[in-house]
C-alpha cells in the first residue's frame, strides 16, 4: 500500500496544478481528490483501528496539494507499519469494533480491514491511472506483481 501509493504521488509531479486539480468526471473529480480519498481513507481506519472507534472521514484534515498530501501521508504509512509489526498471529483475528461514517456499528478482524485498504488504494489508484492517460502521462506500474519484481 505505502510503495503503491507512493509511486502513484510521485506520477503527479509529471503534470501541471492545475491538470492534477481538474475535474476530469471521475468519482472524485480529480487526481488530487482521488488520492485524497485513498489517504482519507487509510487515516480514518488507522484511528479506528488504534481504537478510535467512532472517528469518521468528515472529522479529518484533507491536504490542500500534492505537497500537503506528500507531506501527511509518510505518517500514516508509518504508522500502518508500526501498527502491523507490533500484531502476533492471533491478533489479526480479533475484531475491530467501529462505527462507520453514518454512525453504524460494526465488527471486522484486523486482516480484514487491511485487506479492505488495500483493495480499495487499488480501485483508485487506478482511477488516477486512467486520469494520467488522460492528462499524456503514462502511469505508473503498481500491481502486486511489479512490486514483487522490485523487491
Amino acid at each position: 500500500m505505502k510503495w503503491a501509493d507512493e509511486i502513484v504521488l510521485g506520477a503527479l509531479s509529471q503534470v501541471s496544478a492545475d491538470q492534477v486539480s481538474a475535474d476530469l468526471g471521475s468519482s472524485f473529480k480529480s487526481m488530487l481528490d482521488t488520492l485524497n480519498h485513498v489517504y482519507l481513507a487509510e487515516s480514518v481506519w488507522l484511528k479506528r483501528v488504534q481504537g478510535e472507534a467512532n472517528a469518521k472521514l468528515a472529522d479529518l484534515v484533507i491536504p490542500a496539494d500534492t505537497n500537503a498530501l506528500a507531506n501527511a501521508w509518510p505518517e500514516v504509512h508509518r504508522m500502518w507499519l508500526d501498527r502491523a509489526g507490533s500484531f502476533d498471529g492471533d491478533e489479526w483475528n480479533k475484531l475491530c469494533t467501529h462505527r462507520n461514517n453514518t454512525g453504524v456499528e460494526f465488527s471486522l478482524p484486523y486482516w480484514q480491514i487491511v485487506l479492505h485498504l488495500v483493495n480499495h488504494g487499488s480501485y483508485h489508484r487506478g482511477q488516477v491511472a486512467t486520469m494520467l492517460r488522460q492528462s499524456a502521462v503514462i502511469p505508473p506500474g503498481t500491481d502486486l506483481a511489479t512490486f514483487y519484481r522490485t523487491r
